[in-house]
């Protein structure tokens, strides 16, 4: 009996130093920094208690950030799932065209942020990107603006190249889930007279419930973890109109050399994570009852 407990122990023990050494630890040195005064440099701290946090509430960039995550989260999020849906019902025959079409929509979700970011710098600068060239050429100069330099449209301009990349995803959840309906009850629904707008929104939609919750989950814990597109794209700017939680930490962190400051937002942005995941168990429990 002690000898199998030693032996799973030995297999179990792996992922408990793992989850120890790079999950737990670093999660409570964030916060243990969060109330030290520290550039991240020198070797002394100094404990000032909750003061960051006061700071970081007082400090209308915050908010400013806040808001402005917010804002990408339900657009991505509804704008994503909307279209990944349409798609997927559109293609969701077996056929070589339609193959061909889902792997170009889905080549968005394997490429690098830098790559990406390369890629829509180019078509989005003012001077000789491709919307602005295209503008030009058919006589609408008075369109073509600074997609990402403009502080009023930078953030949709962010949140568009977002969707671009995380469309193909969901389209592709969203076919998985087609797969498994019960394609008597979309004849059935046809049979009684539903046109197709009233099958796709009335019978395929809701059937589908569970692939909504699944994908909401996933794209809030991505929108929770953006940055390296956003940084690459805009840097937050101009005059932070594209700022993120992820983004103003870093900034705060490393640009200004305010350790305990950005690690209090590190820690904000952690009980943020754990409060939405309480949240969705929760309603995921609701739902399934």
């Amino acid at each position: 009996m002690h000898k199998n407990r030693y032996t799973a122990f030995v297999f179990v023990a792996p992922i408990l130093i793992f989850f120890f050494v790079f999950l737990l630890y670093p999660l409570l040195y964030t916060f243990h920094i969060s109330f030290y005064e520290w550039n991240g440099i020198d070797p002394i701290k100094k404990f000032i208690g909750f003061d960051n946090y006061k700071s970081m509430f007082y400090d209308p960039l915050f908010y400013q950030s806040l808001r402005n995550f917010l804002v990408l989260c339900v657009l991505v999020i509804t704008i994503q799932m909307l279209l990944g849906f349409l798609l997927a019902y559109i293609m969701r025959r077996n056929s070589k065209l339609f193959t061909v079409f889902k792997t170009i929509i889905f080549i968005p979700v394997i490429l690098t942020a830098i790559v990406v970011s390369n890629i829509f710098n180019n078509i989005l600068a003012f001077n000789d990107g491709l919307i602005n060239t295209i503008l030009r050429n058919i006589g609408l100069d008075q369109l073509a603006m600074s997609w990402t330099a403009n502080p009023n449209i930078a953030l949709f301009s962010v949140i568009a190249v977002v969707i671009w990349m995380g469309t193909g995803f969901s389209m592709s959840v969203y076919v998985s889930a087609m797969t498994s309906l019960s394609l008597e009850v979309i004849e059935a629904s046809r049979i009684d007279g539903a046109n197709r707008v009233q099958t796709i929104t009335r019978v395929v939609w809701p059937m589908l419930r569970d692939t909504h919750f699944s994908l909401t989950i996933i794209s809030v814990i991505s929108a929770l973890k953006i940055f390296d597109i956003v940084y690459l794209l805009t840097r937050g700017g101009p005059m932070h109109s594209t700022e993120m939680l992820s983004t103003y930490m870093f900034t705060r962190t490393f640009d200004s050399y305010e350790q305990g400051f950005g690690s209090a937002i590190g820690s904000f942005l952690i009980v943020l994570a754990v409060v939405i995941t309480i949240i969705q168990m929760r309603l995921s429990r609701n739902i399934q009852n």
